[in-house]
């Protein structure tokens, strides 16, 4: 079996390498870098952790429209033109999530809204999307009192609280934002989308659970892991899931093998979970208001043609807790990150905290007012997108290629100036989310500045303009079109509500002894050199004496 799967690969590459050498591709004259590799192309350096420069090349020496090299050079487009980018993400039926990403996700994380394409997707963010919708969110809190009822169970946030206070003595103590920022979030996640507490956040626990979330992106997006999931289409006609389990464990890579640990640890915790949540609420035990619960009862009450399998339900739950976890956990950190470089913004948005804490407890509308605080959780997904990038492309299945439009004339390397340009099937695409929402052309001269003001006057006329395809605020940050990030107004509440409580608690500033890299990544995420891969962040953190 091992050397029928040797042939088959052989034979694709032979494939590939043969058509590139004798078809001429109408992507051929679109200005990009030269190829690092025969092999690989350009790809190590789109995914390399400190890949940030050949992304920022990109963007500011070949416009909104470049190619790179793929796997045996294969033309690829890095995408970010805003006329470009409302057909890719609004056109489904040319444009979509390929085969590779599709199936690659599928197998580490289930066929869930993440790893599912076409009408499976459609109907799966059909089930999902009342559940995350802004009238449940608000109903659900509308207060949020000290007993620990509403949306977010403050318990949980006293937890956070007490946790790092025991932590750290009178004096400036060094701390891990990033560790507790990642168990805060599991824990949110946790029990407003199943109900189910992951981490009291009272010891410092090595939870298999969590270490499994929080290596996926940077573990999953790995130069060699991007290479090897180009191939997940073939492993999947290799048999079924036993026995290419079995081929995969036999290849001796290192990050496969973390990879499969990975998919096994979240698997394992996801099913015991959702076990629990479907014979409690079978057996009326619980009044079922969690996310999983609605999901369960909505697709019980669901026609037979409408309703989602088990398996696609339980593929949801690894789905929305490394979504749900993962981003916000490393954009918190991003943001207390810069709130600890910039005191003066520091203390201004400590300042409309504690104001509008003092008349009690604060409920949805009332979050959403602090306009400083959203300031600056704009800015900060603005300038620093948790996903930097995504992959679409034409499908190889497509009827015909597509025709991408674009916004501006683009120079070819032969001197002419098109409007639009060919795109065949099979040709992935980058979703160059980072670069569309650094466009000096939309956002001014200083949109490489991270300035929370610019959101306290009228934003340039310019942005508005542009078109920029995105669901949040005219960037790409969430997305846009079909495959937007279903869970944003629970990813900005989340967000919001806990750096209300640790504002108010606690001041930040940059660690003396550590310094903080912040690597490319599926996620972006710190860490204190750029030779390492785990993520940390650590800050000086002092109590303060308000409440």
């Amino acid at each position: 079996m091992i050397r029928h799967a040797l042939v088959l690969t052989s034979a694709w590459m032979l494939w590939r390498l043969v058509r590139k050498l004798t078809h001429k591709s109408p992507l051929d004259n679109i200005p990009g870098p030269r190829s690092q590799s025969v092999l690989t192309g350009n790809l190590q350096q789109l995914a390399d952790r400190q890949g940030w420069d050949f992304h920022d090349e990109l963007a500011e020496q070949y416009g909104s429209v470049v190619k790179i090299n793929g796997l045996l050079g294969t033309p690829w487009l890095y995408v970010f033109d805003p006329v470009a980018l409302q057909h890719i993400l609004r056109d489904q039926q040319s444009y979509e999530e390929l085969p590779w990403y599709t199936d690659s996700n599928t197998m580490i994380l289930g066929p869930g809204i993440l790893a599912v394409a076409g009408d499976v997707h459609r109907k799966q963010r059909r089930i999902l999307k009342p559940a995350f919708s802004t009238s449940h969110l608000r109903e659900r809190s509308r207060i949020l009192p000290n007993n620990g009822e509403g949306l977010f169970r403050l318990p949980s946030l006293y937890s956070l609280v007490h946790a790092i206070s025991s932590r750290i003595n009178e004096e400036n103590t060094e701390v891990d934002m990033m560790s507790w920022m990642g168990r805060m979030a599991l824990e949110l996640i946790g029990q407003v989308a199943f109900g189910h507490s992951f981490d009291p956040l009272t010891e410092d626990i090595a939870d298999p659970y969590t270490e499994a979330v929080k290596a996926f992106a940077p573990e999953t997006t790995a130069p060699v892991m991007i290479l090897f999931r180009q191939f997940a289409p073939l492993a999947k006609a290799l048999g079924p899931v036993w026995l290419r389990r079995a081929l995969v464990q036999l290849v001796p890579v290192s990050c496969i093998k973390k990879v499969v640990g990975i998919a096994d640890a979240l698997h394992l915790r996801s099913s015991e979970i959702f076990s629990a949540r479907k014979a409690a609420l079978e057996a009326h035990q619980e009044d079922g208001k969690d996310i999983m619960s609605i999901l369960l009862k909505a697709n019980m009450k669901a026609s037979d043609r409408d309703q989602l399998p088990d398996d696609q339900l339980l593929g949801q739950m690894s789905s929305i807790l490394f979504a749900g976890m993962d981003t916000t956990s490393n954009a918190l950190s991003r943001v207390l990150d810069l709130l600890s470089k910039n005191l003066d913004v520091q203390e201004k948005l400590r300042h409309e905290v504690l104001g509008a804490r003092a008349n009690g407890p604060l409920d949805f509308d009332q979050i959403h007012a602090l306009s400083y605080l959203d300031a600056i959780c704009k800015e900060t997904l603005r300038l620093y997108p948790p996903a930097p990038q995504t992959f679409r492309g034409v499908p190889p299945s497509a009827m015909k290629d597509a025709i991408l439009p674009l916004s501006r004339p683009l120079q070819t390397t032969n001197g002419t100036a098109i409007t639009s340009l060919v795109v065949p099937r099979g040709t992935n695409i980058v979703v160059g989310i980072r670069a569309s929402n650094l466009q000096t052309s939309v956002w001014g001269p200083d949109a490489l500045e991270w300035r929370p003001e610019r959101w306290l006057a009228p934003l340039p006329g310019s942005v508005e303009e542009a078109g920029v395809p995105g669901v949040y605020s005219h960037m790409m940050t969430f997305l846009g079109g079909a495959r937007s990030c279903v869970g944003l107004q629970f990813a900005l509440l989340e967000m919001k509500i806990v750096l209300i409580e640790l504002l108010a608690n606690f001041a930040f500033e940059p660690s003396s002894t550590r310094p903080v890299v912040w690597n490319l990544s599926g996620v972006a995420y710190p860490s204190t050199s750029v030779e390492s891969t785990k993520s940390e962040l650590w800050l000086r953190v002092r109590r303060l004496s308000v409440s």
